[in-house]
């Protein structure tokens, strides 16, 4: 008896196409940098909502006590020579109106150098998030700004706003952030950090030197853009240029 044996084509198994997300065909997909997506974004929101708390609660007690007047004034002593100029030119230079030319023009440059305006758009989105509710909390807490009759020198542009927190030091620490989540999947990351860190520094003692600040204003945004900053990310790069990537990906 024959057995017969029956040929069967042999079909050739087309690999799955790969399914890539919205944010892959809009250019959000190499997830690295500033668009890297948070991990645990809750834990960003909680710890963003206890600090706000508490910077405003340390605002109004450093109002009622102004412990670190003394610091100030010390400081304002040493403003002579080269870092009284130095001190004053920051101040005029990370003014909000130059600020927001700067990070205007930063963002461009990011916009060119990555070839896509999303991560252009996540960092001044980020920067802006993370700067701009100081405004409020100033309103909210009105601390006055130094005394001028503590001062030996007295500051070139005198402010009539609240003091509470610094304005400049928030930027400075805004746009420290805004840098390092740009270069933190790079070698620069290192350079980001210690740069940051020197230009915060820099700016929160010049502020106090020109006898404008209290050093726990500067101190305060410091914590607060530490905080803020990573919320202030996931807010602009993981939510809303994820959802606007995806639309126009369709």
């Amino acid at each position: 008896m024959t057995r017969t044996t029956t040929t069967q084509p042999i079909r050739a198994h087309r690999a799955p196409r790969a399914q890539h997300a919205p944010d892959d065909r809009a250019g959000l997909g190499a997830q690295r940098g500033i668009l890297r997506r948070a991990q645990r974004p809750a834990v960003a929101f909680v710890t963003t909502a206890v600090v706000a708390a508490a910077v405003i609660a340390l605002g109004f007690v450093m109002r009622a006590h102004p412990v670190d007047a003394g610091i100030v004034a010390a400081f304002n002593r040493d403003h002579v020579g080269a870092w009284g100029f130095v001190a004053d030119a920051i101040y005029r230079l990370f003014s909000p109106v130059p600020a927001v030319v700067l990070v205007v023009a930063l963002a461009l440059l990011v916009w060119w150098r990555s070839r896509s305006v999303i991560p252009a758009l996540a960092f001044g989105g980020t920067i802006a998030v993370t700067w701009l509710p100081v405004a409020a909390i100033k309103i909210l807490v009105d601390r006055p700004r130094p005394d001028l009759s503590l001062l030996t020198h007295l500051p070139a542009q005198v402010q009539t706003d609240g003091s509470f927190p610094s304005g400049h030091t928030a930027f400075a620490v805004s746009l420290s952030i805004g840098i390092w989540f740009l270069l933190r999947d790079s070698r620069w990351e290192g350079v980001a950090i210690v740069g940051g860190v020197a230009f915060t520094l820099l700016v929160g003692a010049a502020v106090v030197s020109d006898g404008l600040h209290y050093p726990s204003d500067a101190l305060a945004s410091v914590v607060w853009g530490l905080a803020m900053a990573p919320t202030a990310r996931i807010l602009v790069a993981d939510v809303a240029l994820s959802r606007l990537a995806a639309r126009f990906a369709r």
